[in-house]
């Protein structure tokens, strides 16, 4: 199965497809609106945030989260077009790529000029050097707007879905709550580990030492935030509870219908 086929197979509410009358659509606007709106959002930190006291906390999300929630978002509108049976314009992407990046590498001029110690900035080159990194972090962000989409955004229209469903009184496949749950559930445990476990180094290894913090088994870590551990426990503990439950449920299902027949 490929990657269009599993979001096709994850999407699929069993209902039938019905095919437009027009194969191609226009989302330029919504995305226009989307990369507008971020750029607007991103100016509030870049103004309000001094990068020497926040540690350059604006800058890594002016230039680097709020582009990459932007580029999931606009991937869902691209999604939806196709699982519409809808070919998109592909001017679409003049937006993301273009006038979200330089918008943003704009307004990045003001805190570098007016904090040059912080950025090291001494003559025209290291300015150049310093709007580079800007740049790499922007299309970073955008580049990893596909990850967020596959565990964010998709399982979250995915349970929107099933809620929808099921408050119509229609029968909710456990697929549908398991599967975006897991996607949910990855960069949750992913986050609030990190958040958790300190002195840990950015290798193979690292791996490792968060595996021993959260089975409680001493190691080459130091706990920075227990609570976390804890709910990374409790959130696998209830994956692992719901698995089980939703296997139970389907071989009693099975067995039920077997006896009918």
């Amino acid at each position: 199965m490929d990657f269009w086929h599993a979001v096709e197979t994850l999407s699929d509410r069993g209902k039938p497809i019905v095919y437009p009358k027009q194969p191609m659509r226009s989302i330029s606007f919504p995305v226009a609106i989307i990369s507008l709106t971020t750029l607007a959002i991103a100016t509030v930190p870049l103004v309000l945030l001094d990068p020497d006291r926040a540690d350059g906390l604006p800058m890594l999300l002016s230039l680097f989260l709020f582009p990459m929630i932007a580029g999931g978002l606009i991937i869902e509108l691209v999604v939806l077009c196709k699982l519409r049976q809808q070919e998109p314009f592909w001017t679409l992407l003049w937006w993301p790529l273009v006038v979200l990046p330089a918008g943003l590498l704009a307004m990045s001029i003001g805190p570098m000029l007016a904090h040059p110690v912080y950025f090291d900035v001494t003559s025209s080159s290291s300015a150049a050097g310093v709007m580079l990194t800007f740049a790499f972090m922007v299309f970073l962000g955008l580049g990893l707007s596909f990850l967020l989409w596959a565990l964010v955004v998709l399982p979250l229209r995915m349970l929107g879905l099933a809620a929808f469903d099921a408050i119509r009184g229609e029968r909710v496949a456990a697929f549908r709550l398991y599967a975006p749950l897991i996607l949910l559930a990855m960069p949750a445990i992913t986050l609030v580990i990190v958040a958790s476990v300190g002195d840990v180094e950015a290798n193979r290894a690292a791996v490792v030492q968060f595996v021993l913090a959260v089975l409680g088994i001493p190691g080459d870590y130091e706990i920075v935030w227990q609570p976390g551990l804890w709910i990374v426990r409790g959130i696998t503990l209830a994956l692992i509870g719901s698995a089980i439950w939703a296997r139970a449920a389907s071989g009693a299902r099975s067995k039920r219908n077997t006896g009918e027949a």
